[in-house]
């Protein structure tokens, strides 16, 4: 099926702001700490978004249950990744960084295979999850047993920060499916904030008069378009877009942080990334192919994990 054109450039744009929110964060080390990455990215996301849900006066819910579960979504889908993915990028690229993000939709339906049951894989898709994760040990390289190795550290941590961006997204599905997207990302990234705060302390706010002109800037492009602006597009697509057609920027966003290192940081990978890349994604494909829509709605919902 044919995508509109609007949903077309929107996708693009999508796939390019969150694969730059590595580069931008990968700018920010070299003068905040990866808590203060966080905490910084989730304050310009948690603005944006609460202003939206304000002009459009969306009520606040008093269910129990959903808090309890937006809380755990919040640490799982934000506090964590945001936290790990800067701690990772200390140690390896930003472009490898945004490859294996790539994790996520293998993650999210493998837990998926195991916690909803109408959203089993078959044969196709236990091939799919084994090309996938093939494919990320080609782009970790040699190394991928010398736990030892920093750079090893650093890859395994962007795996562990794609499983918690999974587990939301499995936790989204299981327990939140229905509920007022932008008002789920708003309090999400609100709840991620606070939980970012005390550990902010503990490490040290930075002296932001001292901070560079990039770094603010990447500041600010990290919180306002990756966690904000972002968000907003992604749930337009969910809106108009069938779910294999939005989960398309699975496909895009890892492209995109290879460019962004690239054309920025001067990074470049070898051919061995790009097969082990090509892997994911033919994993990916495989486990989002039309027959199974249930899968796609999967990895549509935890796309984001973007970043």
């Amino acid at each position: 099926m044919r995508i509109p054109t609007p949903q077309l450039i929107g996708l693009v744009v999508l796939a390019s702001i969150w694969g730059s929110a590595f580069m931008f964060i990968k700018v920010m080390l070299d003068e905040v700490s990866p808590v203060a990455v966080g905490w910084m990215r989730l304050g310009g996301g948690a603005l944006l978004i609460a202003i939206v849900v304000a002009v459009r006066r969306t009520a606040l819910p008093r269910d129990g249950r959903y808090w309890r579960s937006v809380m755990l979504v919040g640490a799982l889908g934000s506090a964590i990744p945001f936290v790990l993915i800067p701690w990772a990028e200390q140690e390896i690229s930003s472009q490898l960084a945004g490859i294996l993000n790539g994790a996520m939709p293998l993650w999210a339906v493998l837990l998926a295979h195991l916690a909803l049951v109408e959203e089993r894989i078959d044969r196709f898709g236990v091939f799919g999850l084994l090309l996938g994760f093939v494919g990320l040990a080609v782009v970790i390289g040699p190394g991928v047993l010398d736990v030892s190795d920093a750079s090893t550290q650093g890859a395994l941590v962007i795996l562990l920060a794609a499983l918690s961006y999974a587990a939301s997204a499995v936790l989204v599905r299981r327990r939140l499916r229905g509920v007022d997207s932008t008002l789920l990302a708003g309090n999400q990234t609100v709840l991620a904030f606070i939980y970012l705060t005390p550990l902010l302390l503990m490490d040290g706010v930075p002296d932001f008069t001292a901070l560079s002109t990039k770094v603010l800037l990447s500041a600010l492009a990290l919180g306002v378009l990756a966690s904000g602006v972002a968000y907003l597009i992604y749930y337009w697509l969910l809106a108009t877009l069938h779910a294999t057609q939005a989960s398309m920027v699975t496909y895009l966003a890892p492209a995109a942080a290879v460019f962004w290192g690239w054309a920025v940081l001067d990074e470049s990978v070898g051919w061995s990334v790009w097969a082990g890349l090509a892997l994911i994604l033919a994993g990916i494909y495989l486990l989002n192919r039309p027959a199974k829509q249930t899968v796609a709605q999967l990895v549509a919902a935890g796309s984001d994990a973007g970043s």
